[in-house]
């Protein structure tokens, strides 16, 4: 038992840096949009925040995500502020090995994405102009139902509330992962096809659309996912974190907050998601966008500019939401 508790920190940051597929940006969008949060929240946020997650129970997973060097205490919080946004994905059994992990049992592979459901190309007319299919009907859990459900839960600090201290730090890291879920467009987005297994429910997010006869991973989805790390290069002794640091100012020059103050809409999560359908509706499956075949370079740069944007979008209405909810 005592070799597996030491080995549990190790297992969970290896899981963060391995390639990962079929998540709603990978592990690095999710800390850019975490990231961006935490440099745009109150001091009695921010600590309210690592005060909750600092009481997660000790065999989640999650208090291993938080630095244990020497480096100051707010640079270390401000990582495992970042990185609490992954674990949801953490938790997620790997398929690789007999992973035997307690966390696991905190996998919920319904709250990543609220899929709505349409057919048609992007920038099609005609036949082949995107229609909404409001005939398929809705996953009622969901990620916006679980946002919905879990902020007041999070933002009530009494006992009154009936929520443990541990439900309600592991319902925060949750928050800070599904608000970058929903600002990924094709965790919002079940496009319908001719194609066999896609006629009835969709392509769940572009994870049926495959790019690669050969290799199950590259999908549109995962192509989505990892657009910011394909398009902003990590150097080869560049530190995580550093890169991070220099993405989210590229991002965040790219996109202003006081140029974005006015699209904010404090907690109206279904608006939110429904903007990533519009989005996937209108760029995301294009008539050239084939399958079995990598995406052209013009794709690669759109999918860039709308990742780009809305993870500053989801980063800044991330804080609003947690300054609304903890700075009291």
């Amino acid at each position: 038992m005592t070799t597996i508790k030491r080995l549990l920190p190790l297992l969970a940051l290896t899981l963060i840096l391995m390639p990962q597929t079929a998540l709603a940006w990978n592990f690095t969008g999710h800390q850019l949009v975490a990231g961006i949060a935490w440099d745009n929240m109150t001091p009695e946020a921010r600590a309210a925040a690592i005060a909750i997650l600092e009481a997660a129970p000790g065999d989640a997973c999650l208090l291993n995500l938080m630095p244990d060097d020497s480096r100051p205490l707010a640079v270390r919080q401000r990582e495992f502020f970042m990185r609490a946004a992954t674990w949801p994905d953490v938790v997620r059994p790997d398929k690789k090995i007999n992973d035997t992990r307690p966390c696991i049992r905190f996998h919920q592979p319904e709250w990543h994405f609220f899929d709505r459901f349409w057919e048609g190309e992007s920038g099609g007319t005609g036949a082949s102009a995107p229609k909404d299919r409001k005939d398929i009907k809705l996953d009622p859990i969901n990620a916006v139902e679980r946002l919905t459900l879990f902020r007041p839960l999070v933002a009530c600090g009494t006992a009154a509330c009936g929520t443990p201290p541990s439900e309600r730090a592991m319902k925060l890291a949750w928050i800070l992962h599904m608000v970058g879920d929903i600002h990924q467009p094709l965790h919002t987005s079940g496009r319908l096809s001719t194609q066999p297994d896609e006629k009835l429910t969709g392509d769940q997010g572009g994870n049926l659309f495959k790019l690669n006869p050969d290799d199950k991973a590259k999908v549109l989805h995962s192509f989505w996912d990892g657009i910011i790390d394909a398009s902003i290069v990590r150097g080869s002794d560049e530190r995580e974190f550093a890169y991070f640091d220099r993405v989210m100012g590229v991002i965040t020059t790219d996109h202003p907050r006081s140029q974005m103050a006015g699209r904010i809409r404090s907690g109206e999560f279904d608006a939110w998601a429904l903007e990533g359908l519009a989005t996937a509706k209108h760029v995301a499956y294009p008539h050239s966008l084939k399958r079995l075949q990598t995406p052209s370079e013009d794709y690669r740069k759109t999918v860039f500019k709308v990742a780009d944007e809305a993870i500053a979008l989801g980063g800044y209405r991330l804080a609003d939401l947690l300054n609304r909810m903890l700075a009291q």
